[in-house]
């Protein structure tokens, strides 16, 4: 049998004059692409279509972790908040010698004198021995605010490389100001006005406390086991 001119023929259906599946606007089996019925797969087995890094981050690779390859612990907070603590030890410090050095140099001129063993002020050379002292004082204080200052640093910023020996040179100061604090509550006014003396036994106190604090964080266990890493990769 013969097929009618411009006629076209079909060859899936076979039947001429008769569109095919993919005329008529049925869909495909699997989508597009399919040949013969069969799934059209891409790459790698996956179906065609089907977007890479679907199931990951981006570009199929997973977020970036520092820590996920090297083994390396990150630093702790107990790191951040023993530099903190540095830093307040430091400022309490600090005002606790400006408040001694202003002490020295607006005591009672008689009350220095008797504590040094003098009688009174209007024994000979009482106000020049006054003088002496209070600027023997003076210089005193801010020698050693400029040491303290110094030593503070240097702990601080050695912590903060996570080297061990800054811990305990820091270990040692602290121990050494609670100490000297703790006598201090108890010595005398040497002089001083009232209001110089209640404020330096407040910021006294205040200090221990910092200190106490400071020695129980630099020994925490995380704290402990950041120093020792980095311990060991020096």
């Amino acid at each position: 049998m013969s097929t009618t001119p411009n006629e076209p023929q079909n060859p899936q259906s076979g039947v001429p004059g008769q569109p095919g599946p993919a005329q008529s606007g049925q869909p495909m089996p699997y989508g597009q692409g399919a040949v013969n019925g069969a799934r059209q797969d891409g790459p790698n087995g996956q179906p065609s279509g089907q977007q890479y890094g679907q199931a990951g981050g981006k570009y199929g690779t997973a977020e970036y972790n520092p820590g996920q390859y090297t083994g390396l612990m990150e630093r702790p907070s107990t790191i951040d908040r023993l530099l903190k603590l540095t830093l307040v030890s430091l400022g309490i410090s600090v005002l606790s010698s400006i408040l001694s050095i202003i002490g020295v140099l607006t005591a009672d001129t008689d009350a220095l004198l008797r504590e040094q063993g003098g009688a009174a002020a209007s024994q000979a050379g009482a106000a020049d021995v006054a003088r002496m002292v209070g600027t023997m004082g003076t210089v005193v204080g801010v020698i050693g605010l400029i040491i303290s200052i110094g030593l503070y640093l240097l702990v601080y910023f050695n912590l903060k490389k996570g080297r061990n020996w800054a811990r305990i040179l820091g270990t040692v100061f602290a121990a050494i100001a609670i100490l000297s604090g703790i006598f201090g509550l108890f010595s005398g006014t040497s002089g001083m006005s009232t209001g110089i003396y209640i404020a330096g036994i407040v910021l006294g106190v205040v200090k221990i406390v910092v200190d106490i604090l400071w020695i129980v964080t630099a020994y925490k266990a995380p704290t402990t086991a950041w120093f020792n890493q980095n311990s060991v990769q020096r």
